[in-house]
C-alpha cells in the first residue's frame, strides 16, 4: 500500500473515533458519587430512583423535605458521567429537556449549576434536601454518599 493511502485511512479512522466516543467520556476508573446532606434518612439510592429524582419525577425525600438538585458545570467529566448514566441525555438535551419542564409546569426551575466540588459539597452540606454528585476522589464525610456510578 502506498503511503498517502496508509495516511489517508489512519485520519479518516481518528475522525470516525471521534464521532463516535461521546463528548467529556471518562474512563471506567472514574467513578462519581451522588450525596446528600448527612442528615437525609436514605443511606442508599437506586440508579431508578436516582433517575426520577434529577429528571423531576420524585420531588420529595421520604422525611417530606423538597429535593434540590444540583448539577456539577457544564463540560465537567462528572457532569458527563450523570449526564449518560442517569438522564441518558447530551447536555443538549438535558437543557431542552428541563426548558420543556419549566414551560408546562412540571419543574418549578432546573437543576441549580455548582462551579466545583467544593461548591457542590458546601451546598449539599448546607442544605438537608439536596442532591449533588462529586469525583469519587472528592467525596468526604461532610455529605453522605447514597449511589456509586461507574
Amino acid at each position: 500500500m502506498n503511503k498517502r493511502f496508509l495516511t489517508l485511512a489512519t485520519a479518516a479512522l481518528l475522525i470516525f473515533i471521534s464521532l463516535v466516543l461521546p463528548p467529556g467520556r471518562v474512563s471506567a476508573a472514574d467513578e462519581v458519587d451522588l450525596i446528600v446532606n448527612k442528615a437525609n434518612t436514605i443511606s442508599d439510592l437506586s440508579l431508578a430512583d436516582a433517575k426520577k429524582i434529577f429528571m423531576g419525577d420524585k420531588t420529595t425525600w421520604p422525611s417530606g423535605k423538597r429535593v434540590s438538585v444540583l448539577m456539577a458545570a457544564a463540560g465537567s467529566p462528572e457532569r458527563a458521567v450523570v449526564l449518560r448514566e442517569i438522564f441518558k441525555m447530551s447536555d443538549a438535551e438535558y437543557t431542552k429537556y428541563f426548558m420543556q419542564a419549566a414551560f408546562t409546569g412540571k419543574v418549578t426551575a432546573p437543576p441549580k449549576d455548582m462551579s466545583s466540588a467544593s461548591q457542590m459539597k458546601t451546598t449539599v452540606a448546607g442544605n438537608p434536601g439536596a442532591v449533588g454528585y462529586v469525583m469519587k476522589a472528592d467525596a468526604d464525610d461532610t455529605v453522605k454518599v447514597v449511589l456509586k456510578i461507574p
